[in-house]
């Protein structure tokens, strides 16, 4: 069981690793290897408005599998508590993978970058575009609900300018 454990938490870091090399990546890279300055403020803008978010998204997340870890490798534990706690860790992972799927989709659809959070209460996705409308607000929400397994409430979306 714990070798099946173990893969499971490699596979979903090579996940996560070329998740973040994709986002990282310039979306118009030049075949020839040459970055232009605008190209590398885009790239630079792209990561650093959002980089606080994922922080400390990621930075929560961490510590609750830690606290889940704990858990499992506790002899003191149950087996019903130990379950619980992985069935939680598997979640948490699954929801983390979901949300950065989400964010890819989402800067396939052209937009310089997007920040997907979900929580008990909802699904929050900001959005940094030059051009805020319904039609795209609503394009946002049914891909991110037909990215997310469990249904959710509410899926809110804030649309950020690229100046702020």
């Amino acid at each position: 069981m714990i070798k099946k454990n173990q893969f499971v938490l490699i596979f979903l870091t090579i996940v996560t690793i070329l998740a973040v090399w994709y986002i990282k990546t310039p979306l118009d890279a030049k075949t020839s290897g040459e970055v232009t300055n605008e190209e590398e403020i885009s790239q630079n803008t792209r990561t650093e408005q959002f980089e606080e978010m994922r922080t400390a998204v990621r930075d929560e997340r961490s510590l609750e599998v830690a606290n889940y870890d704990s858990i499992l490798a506790s002899e003191e534990a149950s087996i019903s508590e130990k379950e619980v706690a992985l069935n939680a860790k598997k979640a948490l992972s699954s929801l983390t993978e979901q949300e950065v799927l989400a964010e890819l989709e989402i800067i396939n659809l052209g937009y310089v970058d997007a920040f997907v959070h979900a929580t008990s209460n909802g699904i929050e996705v900001s959005v940094i575009a030059d051009e805020l409308s319904a039609a795209k607000a609503n394009e946002i929400i049914l891909l991110t609900i037909a990215n997310f397994n469990a249904s959710y409430d509410s899926v809110v979306v804030n649309f950020t300018s690229q100046d702020n």
